[in-house]
């Protein structure tokens, strides 16, 4: 709705004005009425009127001293004079203070409508010009953002013209510093997404008066008016994070030095530039700034000068003995022996693939059953080399190493069991005892007793109780005597051989030998 301010000294008039048209349904709306000039600054600076009817004969400050003093204030209000009775000094007076109109008293509906009507048109025209200056205004701002980033240090006298143009579109200011966001899209024809992310930036960053947001070399860049303090940091990522986060892409940030100058942003925005080259090993889920490279370095200094192929064997040592932390902390030496040497991330990727096949080959030469989980091993291989950071391959190494650990121990329980159940089978007849095993298979027999019952469903006495009745009950079937049964079986005591029998079979080993013999 276009805003109204009607000022005349004559009550009646004011409210006839107000009520004797529809003002809505032409497009305006009477925000208020005032009685004299002095009122109607006071209204004017309070409602901010697109049009104001003011009568030209008034006491005090006239209608043109008025319209004198508002045109100060606001060189593209629009005004209507109104006035008792035609005086040709007056009108010409009004036109020279761009008035749109002149109106008599009693004013005229038709007259009036007219005049609004060609108003609203020219406020509509002016409205959608002011639209287009503002997209223009935004659109050369980025324009000299580019070129000063595209092109080479200025020269001073270049320097002085940028900053010119930078003062007149509102970029001279005392310190300038590059924010620079890289997103890889899983889609790299997707522009919707950059679109989006584009006005999401702008809505963050220009509409909260923190700095400029443009678009270069498929990057997204804030120009920021006032450095990041160490602290602001995590905040601004996490800010960064939540308009990247719904797009399910993954994005880098970093952050250039600070410049004082504004042809010298191209300094800060290399900076960012070659900090997101860097992504792969800098990347820690922070923006990443020169601080980062210097972390970086430190944590390469206590690298150990060692061949990365010795890494495989210690690795799988590390593994075998079933010691997760050492296994780890060896995963990252290596990492970092590889950066320490010059490696870029596709190399690292390969010489790390290379060692976790060597250690598969070697666990299947231990473990032949886990042959079966071969596809599952190759999926992880190929998922090592999406991903982004050395971070998260380190983690999806750890990962699959524990994995590969946890099968690894599955297989090893169930190979010692399966030698328990040999030995059983075949030295029943010998002094078998779980604590003589456990020293052979290097368990403590408590965990060996618990392996077995786990595995088996039944304790190990037991189950060794179980094969020498059998084998006892076949012995007895092939004529022997009790006593050399009880002996061939492992028991020195007949007694004891005879109740074990009684409590398995259900009869005394004499007399299931008389009845087989019988049948």
């Amino acid at each position: 709705m276009i805003k109204v301010l009607i000022v005349d000294d004559e009550p009646k008039l004011r409210e006839g004005l107000r009520s004797f048209i529809d003002w809505e349904s032409l497009g305006y709306t009477v925000v208020d009425t005032a009685a004299n000039g002095n009122e109607a600054l006071v209204k004017f600076e309070q409602y901010k009127p697109d049009l104001v009817l003011a009568d030209i004969r008034m006491p005090g400050m006239n209608g043109l001293q008025l319209i004198q003093k508002l045109r100060e204030i606001d060189t593209d209000l629009h005004i209507l004079i109104l006035s008792g009775y035609a005086d040709f000094d007056y009108a010409k007076q009004a036109i020279t203070h761009r008035a749109d109109g002149y109106l008599l008293k009693p004013v005229d509906e038709d007259e009036l409508i007219s005049y609004l009507n060609k108003i609203k048109t020219e406020i509509q025209s002016e409205q959608v010009n002011e639209q287009w200056r503002n997209v223009t205004k935004v659109w050369t701002r980025e324009a000299l953002i580019l070129s000063v980033l595209s092109e080479p240090k200025a020269e001073d006298e270049d320097a002085t013209v940028l900053s010119k143009k930078a003062e007149e579109l509102g970029l001279l200011w005392k310190h300038y510093q590059v924010l620079l966001i890289s997103v890889q899209s899983q889609d790299e024809t997707d522009t919707k997404t950059l679109t989006m992310l584009k006005r999401r930036l702008m809505e963050a960053f220009e509409d909260t008066g923190r700095g400029w947001v443009f678009y270069m070399h498929s990057q997204m860049g804030v120009l920021l008016k006032e450095p990041l303090l160490s602290v602001e940091r995590e905040a601004i990522y996490k800010e960064i994070e939540s308009l990247v986060i719904d797009t399910g892409d993954y994005f880098s940030v970093a952050l250039g030095q600070k410049v004082s100058t504004f042809n010298e942003i191209g300094q800060s925005y290399s900076d960012a530039r070659e900090l997101i080259k860097l992504h792969f090993f800098l990347d820690n889920g922070m923006i990443l700034c020169a601080d980062s490279l210097s972390s970086a370095e430190h944590n390469n200094e206590d690298c150990v000068d060692i061949n990365a192929h010795t890494f495989s064997d210690q690795i799988y040592y590390a593994l075998d003995i079933g010691n997760q932390e050492v296994m780890k902390s060896l995963v990252h030496r290596a990492g970092q022996f590889l950066v320490s040497e010059g490696y870029n991330e596709m190399e690292i990727k390969r010489r790390f693939a290379e060692i976790l096949t060597s250690i598969h080959g070697k666990v299947l030469k231990q473990s032949p059953e886990l042959q079966s989980r071969s596809k599952e091993y190759a999926d992880y291989l190929t998922e090592i080399y999406g991903v982004r950071t050395i971070r998260s391959l380190f983690e999806k190494i750890d990962f699959f190493l524990l994995q590969m650990m946890n099968h690894l121990r599955e297989g090893g329980k169930q190979r010692e069991v399966k030698i328990m159940l040999d030995l059983i089978n075949r030295n029943f007849g010998d002094n078998l005892k779980l604590e003589t095993l456990s020293s052979v298979l290097n368990y403590n027999s408590a965990y060996l007793g618990k392996l077995f019952k786990n595995e088996t469903g039944e304790y190990f006495n037991t189950y060794l109780d179980k094969v020498r009745m059998e084998k006892a009950k076949a012995l007895l079937e092939e004529g022997f005597k009790v006593y050399q049964v009880a002996e061939k079986v492992g028991y020195t005591n007949v007694d004891y051989f005879h109740s074990k029998f009684r409590k398995y079979v259900g009869t005394s080993p004499s007399a299931y030998r008389k009845e087989v013999a019988n049948a």
